[in-house]
């Protein structure tokens, strides 16, 4: 079967299991235009690359054998971010929205108090003054992920039934596994006579017993909550159950597929004879996964534990900013991961927010409770998402680039023309992945 005919045999089997909800806000986004604008934006997004060859030593008992698999690089759609003020408001509406309505419950009951996002813990007036800004935010694996698992492996994925709550794995290895590495970056950090912030905070980095304390309390504290998160399945009864979001046959297979072919066929011209899914890295798309949600990672979202406070990162002004040019303008710091931001572009803040949600989910052991992005097996990686580019899907469609882009001597702004009227912004996220499929034990690879 073609790769235009695996496209549409599930496109069928994905549309019979998505039906349409209503009342979309307004500037809002569906699940068939995210498919769309992403399948659009493929061939110059994908920035497709034949680096060489991967050789593996195959054995068996008639002997052993030299193989190889050609070693490609490109970007994949891995996640779709949003930022929103309010979750009514949330820019996918048949996904995101009830997604964040029902976490916004949890996140409540975690809190024992109302969660607003418009001020979070401060005051509104305090964040008048400040410039200051407050955002919820969350991270879903792009249902096109699981059509670039077609071009990759020819097979049609099965889609999940519920949505799985992101567990408390990773937060409880970060004492072991991330902290560590936060005291070694606090090395790194001239320590600046007369400096007593930076110096309290490399020494609270350094002996950080009380947030340590905090964060073994969580599995009796979030243990007292299971019935009210549960599964999410459960919680989606009004209608965020798989089962139920939104998409017909014919909105589907109305999107424009020949992208998807053009992308095959330059494949098949840059390494002649191989098969089609050795070509594509899979990456770590899997769709409608929930791989961050800021409500239920209210605890540090909201600085209730300030464990962010660790990362030098969070101290040292153009240390991790998203910027192309730190030394001279910044859009904000990656640092602290949390919804509070000083920046006066609402786009621009989305951005930032963008950011520091991938920062969490592309890492493992972060002091977050989310879902990391984790590529699948039979692929051999080299530097996976290591260099991140965004699409906004909504308010507006763009081009793939990256953020922080100076133009402050600019008679426009970045962000002029893709204001939200409803405070919600989505983005595509690809991440560049350099990969080659596995043939037995990895040796080396040329160049």
């Amino acid at each position: 079967m073609s790769i235009s005919g695996r496209i549409k045999a599930w496109g069928v089997a994905f549309a019979a299991c998505l039906a349409l909800l209503g009342g979309p806000p307004a500037q809002a986004i569906t699940t068939p235009q995210i498919l769309g604008q992403t399948i659009a934006a493929m061939p110059s997004c994908l920035s497709y690359q034949v680096k060489g060859m991967c050789f593996f030593l195959s054995c068996s008992l008639k002997g052993c054998t030299i193989r190889t698999s050609v070693r490609v690089s490109h970007y994949v759609p891995d996640a779709i971010v949003s930022t929103y003020n309010d979750p009514l408001m949330h820019p996918w509406i048949e996904v995101g929205k009830p997604l964040a309505a029902a976490m916004g419950t949890v996140g409540s009951a975690m809190l024992a108090l109302p969660l607003d996002a418009s001020s979070a813990y401060t005051s509104t007036a305090q964040h008048e003054r400040e410039l200051a800004t407050f955002k919820s935010a969350d991270a879903i694996g792009n249902p096109a992920g699981m059509i670039m698992a077609v071009v990759s492996s020819g097979t049609l994925p099965n889609l999940p039934n519920v949505f799985g709550v992101p567990g408390l794995s990773q937060i409880m290895a970060f004492p072991t596994q991330e902290l560590p590495r936060i005291q070694q970056q606090w090395l790194s950090v001239p320590q600046q006579v007369g400096n007593n912030v930076l110096a309290g905070a490399a020494n609270l980095a350094k002996l950080p017993t009380d947030i340590l304390n905090k964060i073994s309390s969580l599995p009796a504290t979030l243990g007292q909550l299971q019935s009210a998160i549960g599964n999410v399945g459960q919680l989606m009864q009004s209608g965020a159950q798989l089962g139920q979001i939104g998409m017909t046959a014919q909105q589907l297979l109305g999107i424009d597929l020949g992208p998807l072919q053009q992308i095959a066929n330059m494949a098949s011209i840059a390494s002649p004879g191989s098969p089609l899914g050795s070509l594509f890295c899979p990456g770590s798309a899997s769709a409608f996964t929930l791989h961050f949600q800021s409500d239920l990672d209210s605890y540090f979202w909201r600085d209730v534990i300030p464990v962010e406070l660790l990362y030098p990162a969070s101290w040292v002004p153009t240390l991790d900013e998203v910027s192309t040019s730190p030394l001279i303008n910044t859009w904000g710091g990656r640092y602290p991961r949390t919804g509070h931001l000083v920046q006066t572009h609402p786009v621009k803040a989305s951005a930032v927010y963008a950011e520091r949600v991938g920062s969490i989910i592309k890492k493992k052991a972060q002091p977050h409770i989310y879902t990391p992005l984790t590529p699948g097996s039979g692929f051999r990686y080299f530097n996976q998402m290591t260099d991140t580019r965004w699409q906004m899907l909504s308010p507006v469609n763009s081009g793939c680039h990256t953020f922080g882009t100076n133009d402050s001597v600019s008679l426009t702004s970045y962000g002029d023309g893709k204001t939200s009227s409803s405070d919600g912004y989505t983005w595509n996220m690809w991440n560049k992945y350099d990969c080659c499929q596995r043939r037995g034990t990895y040796l080396f690879s040329v160049p």
